[in-house]
């Protein structure tokens, strides 16, 4: 998964009794099967017109939601009930969807979902009643389980029942937004007694509330994010500089998060041959959050494709010091070394190919790199 999913680990003001780390990008997360119809009904980076067009008949109501828009489903009379709450970015395309269910739905009728649930490992457990955990031997815990590919992820929070489980809620959402939208989770389970006091630096504004910089800040990023990562099958850089550059003035409290805008900026600009621009976002970023080897790494490409290789090598053998496994930054330095020193070149290249031995996304360069060896050896 690409950093950043609809996340729901801080639902509201439960209070969590056991939590773990997200998972990392590879390998990717458990298969999500599922034989809930509304899952498979909903498709992420589907168009708002698309989806209304599927809704005809049914009553909706369209909100504001930070610079895009909010589609909110009421239960039909279909089964089983259910409340969908849809989130469009400003390209009008779905980034997130929650299904909410109440009281709740029955599992039993599911086995394939049943099936998936029982493969995956629990990120986060939940007391629904603060109040429960005086007589703890009478506390009712929800858990939320995790899965999905390598752009998306599928929540499950479950009531787990000595019968059969109990889901609450579902969710789906491309990666860069999970934790923008866990903001709103005092809309998913609004029966629920919680704590006082807790709330989401990132949460959207309601209607009579001003708006929320931060939250703007945040979804510009999710929105760069999706376009330069192609998250809806294409990249799109020209969107991705637009978001990141808005990202950037709304502001972001985090200043790694921040320092990685004007990265990610860099990145966009430099998808559009904008190479000077790129350089001067690479740069910037290194004075907010100066050893961050990727990107180190990147000022050292952005340079090498101005042919000022010498400060290119530079920039990648530090970055090789903070990390001696950074197989991309070992690629680029073996490339940049080819033409004044051809031993070291090989030496690289070679280092590299055993870094990335029987990594199958590598593959492409590591064609590369042998017919490269065959060349610099006189073979």
């Amino acid at each position: 998964m690409v950093p950043g999913i609809l996340a729901l680990c801080l639902v509201g003001g439960l209070t969590a009794c056991g939590t773990s780390a997200p998972p990392p990008s590879y390998p990717m997360l458990p298969p999500s099967a599922s034989d809930l119809p509304l899952l498979g009904d909903t498709r992420l980076c589907d168009t708002k017109q698309q989806i209304v067009n599927r809704w005809q008949g049914t009553t909706y109501h369209l909100m504001p939601w930070g610079s895009g828009e909010q589609l909110q489903r009421s239960a039909q009379s279909t089964q089983p009930d259910h409340d969908r709450f849809y989130f469009f970015d400003d390209e009008q395309r779905l980034v997130g969807a929650v299904f909410r269910f109440a009281p709740g739905l029955d599992l039993k009728p599911y086995p394939v979902l049943r099936e998936t649930l029982s493969a995956l490992e629990p990120s986060s457990t939940f007391y629904l009643d603060p109040t429960q955990l005086i007589h703890r031997d009478h506390a009712t815990s929800a858990v939320l389980y995790r899965t999905g590919d390598h752009t998306s992820t599928t929540q499950y929070l479950v009531l787990e029942n000595e019968d059969e489980p109990v889901l609450l809620v579902a969710s789906m959402a491309l990666d860069p937004y999970e934790q923008l939208l866990s903001s709103y989770h005092e809309k998913y389970l609004p029966g629920l007694n919680r704590s006082s006091g807790r709330t989401s630096k990132a949460s959207a504004p309601s209607s009579d509330a001003p708006l929320n910089l931060d939250f703007l800040g945040l979804q510009q990023f999710a929105r760069g994010e999706t376009a330069l990562f192609a998250s809806c099958g294409l990249k799109q850089p020209t969107i991705a500089v637009d978001a990141y550059r808005q990202s950037i003035q709304h502001g972001l409290k985090d200043e790694a998060r921040l320092a990685e805008a004007h990265h990610r900026l860099g990145l966009a600009l430099q998808d559009q041959g904008q190479l000077p621009d790129a350089q001067r976002e690479f740069e910037y970023a290194l004075t907010l959050n100066p050893n961050v080897p990727e990107i180190i790494n990147n000022l050292g490409r952005v340079l090498a494709q101005q042919r000022q290789r010498k400060l290119a090598i530079q920039l990648f053998e530090r970055a090789l010091v903070l990390r001696p496994n950074f197989a991309e930054a070992r690629f680029n330095l073996a490339e940049s070394l080819e033409q004044s020193h051809v031993r070291r070149a090989i030496q690289e290249y070679e280092t590299y190919l055993a870094l990335v031995e029987g990594l199958p996304w590598e593959e492409k360069r590591i064609n590369r790199v042998v017919e490269r060896l065959k060349r610099l050896k006189g073979g």
